[in-house]
């Protein structure tokens, strides 16, 4: 990998591409609505035109780019909505199709003036339907005694709302950028902008992503982190798996439906390109387990670790010497301050008093878990990752990476009594042992005021614990019920150690020593370097092989340890697949790899999952001590052990492996695809610390459909730009190209 800094000019657009999706073909209405005489609507994708003049359509409706977000938008999804009153209630509605058909329901959603117009969630074909948010955030729309709404499940498709497709238009380039007032030289960015633009959807809308690569080194890819991709996996954005890189000068179009509400955030998952710049933040729009104000929703807080240095530059060091490099500054949104001279203004959000505000937290670090609080202020928790929870209060919030949380913050009744100035300070703190700077970051990052007064804030913070962990388990009780089943791939008979690699149910995480000469795929190859791993050996990408495109040479694929491949076949089918994540903190008999007590947040694709057990205890003997797997043999790992939870577990997509500690996971093979599973610490991940898994191989093809024909022209472009030694950072050596995983 290399970086490059060049200046490129404004945001050019392109025609976007089309691809097979849900609106491509025939779609009939949802079972919620009530049946009519007359047949259900067809719902078609109409692809985005651009004519002589530079004008954008969709058929005959005139389109309009905001520059500055790359969002390709419909006018009137920014109009202010009149109230519509019937007999029962107020509702925002608006006619729409054959007078016959009614009203079809839109929903202004809830958005401070702070962070710009507030967008309309529109649903154009569910005629009958009236809003029900603005009576309480806990309903969504409403048609006579059917409601979509918190008690919804949001992963059945027949049960969901259909919406409208967003269009985002994307292009990522090099430039120096200054978050904090210190020049990084090597930042690569989402329309020229750090964080890139807010993506915002509605539930039931169809995302559509053009990305355009003017990178001069890089090929990308771009993962829509959280998103389930149900019938979509193909657009994940995973090199490697789901696709080739996109050659520079190329573009690609990643389309997938919306199917939970919250919120997320996008990255690049080539290599360690996101470390240099290449994120944003996600909202799709929908209800909420708990009440606020409709104009006291804030736009995201990206919270995330710094270096002045790219991450590209960092990696040769910690390969080198098998340690994380220390990152120099905290940034929330873009914004930090760093050494003497002028300095940027702190974040500042005003709040009112009395009123009830959305916050939502978002961890976009390479290498930090964080606590967040705001002094004399408490939070109710509603919402982790994609999971509507039971709302509960604290002062404090850990937040791992790749983790988000929404919270409601009540604005004090008497906010000048506390503090004379009326201004509290918001604090990011590192979490101890889950973070390495080179000195102590600035923790006060941002301000919480109720009037205009621009004076620092005198509060002090409360006393609470910064270890690293994730919140308390009992906590996080999703609103939503899940009974997890007993595993398909474990019973009585079990064992893993003689089980073939792509069928194993515990891993654990380590270092090994790979490589070195005439050793491939790994660089450099001087001799062995440690790298991490979870499955058979450190994870290697090849750029040019996807997983997805290789499934008819799956056994083949299999041999190769690098690839790490857990296969689900048809046998796993809509049943439970359970796995065991250990961090042990000794090294094995065997002495082939090295274990350090370090906690990983891990991050599985496709799916959230439901977590049956989180321990610091060990899972192997440690001295006087037998270690936790004798409590879970093979017959005993199943809901009969009344230490697993699998009535209501918490789920997520990313949980923290303790450090010398495990986790018991469970997920429903679902959701056919290939999909990663690694830790999200973006050095680790980099070193190999990820594996992937095939799901239900026999109904990938026809969920991939002529999207094929387009991904395997990604890969011709890349592997014609990729034949060319002038386009490699170091021509004379093309195996040094890809010197880490590349996820």
């Amino acid at each position: 990998m290399k970086f490059a800094s060049v200046w490129t000019g404004i945001v050019q657009v392109f025609n976007v591409a089309t691809f097979s999706s849900l609106e491509d073909t025939e779609v009939t209405q949802i079972p919620l609505i009530p049946q009519e005489p007359e047949p259900g609507p067809v719902f078609r994708h109409l692809p985005i035109t651009q004519d002589e003049d530079g004008n954008y359509w969709r058929g005959k409706v005139s389109l309009t780019q905001d520059w500055s977000s790359g969002q390709i938008y419909d006018a009137r999804d920014y109009q202010v909505i009149p109230y519509h009153v019937d007999e029962n209630n107020i509702v925002y509605s608006e006619r729409a199709g054959p007078p016959n058909r009614g009203e079809t329901p839109v929903i202004p959603t809830p958005k401070n003036p702070q962070d710009g117009s507030r967008i309309n969630c529109r649903y154009p074909k569910m005629f009958g339907w009236r809003t029900c948010f603005n009576e309480t955030k806990t309903c969504w729309l409403k048609n006579g005694t059917h409601t979509i709404d918190i008690n919804t499940d949001y992963e059945n498709i027949d049960l969901i709302p259909v919406g409208e497709t967003k269009y985002y238009d994307f292009e990522v380039s090099e430039e120096p950028i200054s978050p904090d007032g210190m020049t990084m030289e090597h930042g690569k960015l989402f329309n020229r902008r750090y964080p890139g633009p807010w993506i915002e959807a509605c539930w039931g809308d169809t995302i559509e992503v053009n990305v355009r690569n003017k990178l001069r080194w890089n090929g990308t890819s771009v993962h829509w982190h959280g998103i389930r991709q149900f019938q979509s996996f193909q657009h994940d954005g995973v090199n490697g798996i789901t696709e080739c890189p996109i050659a520079p000068g190329q573009n690609f179009t990643y389309r997938f439906r919306a199917t939970q509400y919250g919120s997320a955030w996008y990255h690049s998952h080539y290599s360690l390109q996101y470390g240099d710049g290449m994120l944003g933040p996600i909202t799709i729009y929908g209800p909420s387990t708990a009440e606020y104000d409709d104009k006291e929703a804030f736009k995201p807080l990206l919270l995330t670790d710094w270096s002045h240095r790219s991450v590209f530059e960092d990696w040769p060091i910690m390969i080198k010497s098998a340690t994380a490099p220390e990152m120099t500054n905290i940034l929330i949104n873009g914004i930090g301050e760093f050494g003497f001279g002028p300095k940027r203004d702190k974040l500042n959000l005003t709040l009112d008093s009395g009123n009830d505000h959305l916050l939502i937290l978002i961890n976009t670090a390479v290498d930090t878990t964080f606590v967040f609080s705001i002094d004399n202020h408490t939070m109710k928790v509603v919402e982790a990752d994609f999971v509507p929870i039971v709302p509960y209060e604290t002062d404090h919030i850990k937040i791992g990476i790749g983790q988000r949380y929404h919270v409601i913050v009540h604005g004090l009744d008497k906010p000048f009594a506390a503090e004379r100035n009326g201004n509290y300070w918001m604090r990011v703190v590192p979490a101890r042992k889950c973070s390495k700077f080179a000195f102590g970051p600035d923790e006060q990052m941002g301000i919480i005021r109720y009037n205009t007064s621009t004076q620092d804030p005198l509060s002090e913070p409360p006393l609470y614990d910064i270890n690293c962990a994730d919140e308390p388990y009992d906590k996080l009780r999703p609103y939503l019920n899940w009974t997890v089943g007993n595993p398909v791939n474990i019973n009585a008979t079990t064992n893993n150690t003689l089980l073939p690699s792509e069928k194993k149910y515990i891993f654990d995480v380590g270092m090994r020593p790979v490589g070195g000469p005439g050793k491939p795929p790994y660089m450099p190859n001087d001799k062995p370097y440690g790298r991490w791993e979870m499955h058979s050996a450190p994870h290697w990408a090849n750029f040019s092989d996807p997983t997805v495109l290789a499934l008819d040479r799956l056994p083949e694929l299999e041999k190769e340890k690098y690839l790490n491949i857990l296969d689900l076949d048809d046998e796993y089918e809509d049943k439970w697949v359970w796995m065991v994540i250990t961090a042990p903190a000794k090294v094995p008999s065997d002495g082939e790899r090295i274990f350090f007590p370090a906690a990983h947040p891990m991050h599985l694709h496709g799916h959230d999952f439901a977590l049956l057990r989180q321990s610091s205890d060990n899972w192997y003997p440690d001295g006087d001590d037998d270690g936790d797997r004798i409590y879970y043999p093979p017959d005993k790992l199943n809901c009969a052990n009344k230490n697993i939870t699998c009535i209501n577990p918490p789920r997520r997509d990313v949980v923290l492996l303790p450090a010398a500690g495990y986790i018991i996971v469970a997920f429903k093979a679902d959701n056919p695809g290939t999909w990663a599973f690694h830790c999200h610490i973006a050095f680790h991940a980099s070193s190999g610390l990820a594996m992937q898994i095939v799901e239900n191989k026999h109904l990938i093809p026809g969920i991939v459909g002529k999207d094929k024909e387009l991904l395997e022209e990604g890969c011709s472009t890349w592997d014609r730009w990729f034949s060319n030694d002038m386009n490699l950072w170091d021509w004379n050596h093309r195996d040094h190209f890809q010197d880490d995983s590349g996820v």
